[in-house]
């Protein structure tokens, strides 16, 4: 079938949904730039260019082989993201903090959560650096961080958002730009 040039996947063209947050979603392909035939295999999710919005890398099994999907949102929606990378140096904790879980606490009350992980779906590998976008008027109140082979979580406070926080386990936080 396939020195056939044909597809497991039947020549499925790409599709992007929305979340209309009210139990539905809606086909923006054509809108986004997602509407093409590549026969799609993996995607890593980043922030290729380091502008504090996620771009992706895209790998097709027909051309092109290898596809970059920047995400050119505006400056005010890039300043309502955080990013966090994690250093494990702990004896019970691996140096890319695989397994460590990030929950932030919102002014709104709000909890978002996100764990690292060292794979994502088929043959794909998104950055280690955790990306969280912050809903428009909220601002954080915490961010702790349950390192692997810790029973406690570290929690900091003043974190602001449009930054990258590099927190090193049972280290002071930074940021930059």
């Amino acid at each position: 079938m396939l020195e056939e040039g044909k597809s497991w996947s039947g020549r499925e063209r790409n599709i992007a949904y929305l979340n209309t947050r009210d139990g539905r979603f809606t086909d923006i392909s054509t809108l986004s730039g997602w509407a093409y035939d590549s026969d799609s295999r993996a995607l890593g999710l980043t922030d290729w260019d380091g502008d504090g919005d996620i771009d992706v890398w895209q790998t097709n099994r027909s051309g092109p082989r290898l596809r970059l999907l920047l995400n050119q949102s505006n400056a005010a929606t890039r300043k309502r993201a955080v990013q966090f990378q994690l250093e494990g140096t702990g004896p019970r904790c691996n140096r890319d903090a695989i397994g460590a879980r990030v929950q932030l606490v919102l002014s709104n009350g709000k909890k978002l959560t996100k764990t690292l992980k060292a794979g994502e779906g088929y043959l794909s590998q998104s950055s280690k650096i955790l990306h969280f976008g912050i809903p428009q008027g909220a601002t954080i109140a915490t961010a702790s961080v349950r390192w692997p082979g810790d029973a406690k979580a570290t929690t900091y406070t003043d974190i602001e958002t449009g930054y990258r926080h590099q927190i090193p386990q049972g280290g002071p936080i930074t940021k930059s730009a």
